[in-house]
Formats: C-alpha cells, sequence, structure tokens
C-alpha cells in the first residue's frame, strides 16, 4: 500500500508529541495535518479528508471519547487510533466499543506506531474495497433482475430480429 496517497491527521495537544509524529509521519511517505484542539481536529477532518486519525484522550477543549464520538459520528469508517499517556484499562475497553481501531499508550516505540498505522489503512482499503463490491453487486442483481424481467422472443426473420433489436 502506498503511503504517499494517505493523509494523516494527528491530534494531540503536547506540541512536542505533534512535531515528532509529524516528522515520522512525514519520513515514511504519509501527508500528515496536526491540530493540538480536538475543534481544531474536526475542522481539518472536513476540509482535509484523512484516512486515518491519530487522537490523544486528553485534550484542552474536549474529553477524547467524546471527540472519538463526533469523529465516528462524522465519517464512521474512517480508522482512529487513540493516543494516551493515560494509561487505563477502562479508557481502552471504552475507546474500542465506541469505534476506535487501537488503542497505544505513551510513550510508544517508533516501530510499533508505524505498524499499527498501516494495519489501520489496510483495514481501511479493505473496508472500502469491500463496500465497493457490496454496490458492484446491487448494481448487478438490478441488472440481472431486468433481464429476466424481458421476455425472450426468438425471431427467425431478419426484419423481425431487428425490430428487436431496436426495443432492447
Amino acid at each position: 500500500m502506498k503511503t504517499g496517497n494517505h493523509r494523516v491527521l494527528i491530534i494531540d495537544d503536547e506540541r512536542p508529541v505533534l512535531m515528532t509524529l509529524e516528522a515520522l509521519l512525514k519520513r515514511h511517505g504519509y501527508h500528515v495535518d496536526t491540530a493540538p484542539t480536538a475543534s481544531q481536529g474536526l475542522k481539518l477532518i472536513r476540509s482535509k479528508s484523512p484516512t486515518l486519525i491519530l487522537l490523544d484522550l486528553q485534550l484542552p477543549d474536549a474529553d477524547g471519547l467524546e471527540t472519538l464520538d463526533r469523529i465516528k459520528t462524522e465519517v464512521p469508517q474512517i480508522q482512529v487510533i487513540i493516543l494516551t499517556a493515560h494509561d487505563s484499562l477502562h479508557n481502552a475497553i471504552e475507546s474500542i466499543k465506541r469505534g476506535a481501531y487501537h488503542f497505544i499508550s505513551k510513550p510508544y516505540a517508533a516501530e510499533e506506531l508505524l505498524s499499527l498505522v498501516e494495519k489501520a489503512l489496510e483495514k481501511q482499503f479493505l473496508l472500502r474495497e469491500a463496500e465497493e463490491l457490496r454496490e458492484k453487486t446491487e448494481q448487478l442483481e438490478r441488472r440481472l433482475e431486468v433481464a429476466e424481467a424481458r421476455p425472450t422472443l426468438i425471431f427467425k426473420s431478419k426484419p423481425m430480429q431487428e425490430i428487436d433489436e431496436l426495443i432492447n
């Protein structure tokens, strides 16, 4: 999967974290946007259409879980990885219940985070591909219904075959 096709949004109020993650992801070919608040992050989601979000649970203007809820309401198919320094089993479980792809505690190894990013994007790709296949299947089923509903007439004479072709 080509990384250059993916836009990652990082929502975290800690500037050193934003800068470190941005540099890491850009070094691996991702397009990166950053936001230090939930409100700025939500604006960037609408304007930049990221394919993946890294979301801190502790934000100055909103609760991270509530922000996750808003993100999943606006863009249900987007993958969100939760980042937090306040590791708790409750937050991890609640994040996953609310639609997060994964929960990772700070500090984390760069390779671990990159692996999660790749897996989340792969899931995103597969979900999108499955939806496209569902749509194609529905289109083909509708075409089949139309074809089966049309009576099949067999004409031997050339003029009647031409009329049938004009009608159908």
